[in-house]
């Protein structure tokens, strides 16, 4: 679970998760999308250096470990993913389900992913979703995760992203 009283983010995402106002639902007009290498992306709520992103990737997708220098997150697994965390597997497709089945939504299984922590995952043969909810740090303007990357790319349109 989310201590809200670890930190900002941690407020936040607590906040977040556990209001229950559809008002949380905040789209952007600035760079709202994302669609790059099997992953789409939609940025549900962006306000000052918070975001919320939802990510879907396509069936077997791999996300290789990187990390994000300017970010702070908290990854929410929601369908299909296994999880990576400093090359160790975190979360699994099955662990999540077993975890979660019966338990209000607010209870998805969590990774906390700081500041060049080294993360990645993998989509089921059945595609995958999480949610990222995060912290941009630095005096970075938050646009997507993907393009605040350190580690191997996805393929060519990724690295064109990123300017790696």
């Amino acid at each position: 679970m989310i201590d809200p009283k670890e930190d900002d983010l941690s407020y936040f995402a607590d906040w977040y998760l556990n209001s229950g106002d559809i008002k949380r639902l905040y789209t952007p007009f600035k760079n709202p999308l994302l669609f790059i290498e099997g992953v789409s992306g939609v940025v549900l709520y962006r306000r000052d250096n918070f975001q919320v992103e939802l990510f879907i990737c396509e069936p077997n997708t791999v996300i290789p470990e990187h990390t994000h220098p300017d970010v702070d997150s908290y990854e929410l697994f929601l369908y299909g993913m296994k999880f990576t965390h400093g090359g160790e597997t975190v979360i699994s497709d099955e662990q999540a389900q077993e975890e979660i089945e019966g338990m209000p939504a607010y209870a998805y299984q969590t990774i906390r992913v700081r500041p060049n922590d080294p993360h990645g995952g993998t989509a089921s043969k059945n595609g995958g979703a999480f949610i990222s909810i995060q912290k941009w740090l630095n005096g970075v303007e938050p646009t997507h995760v993907s393009s605040n990357w350190n580690g191997d790319t996805m393929g060519d349109n990724h690295k064109e992203q990123t300017g790696l």
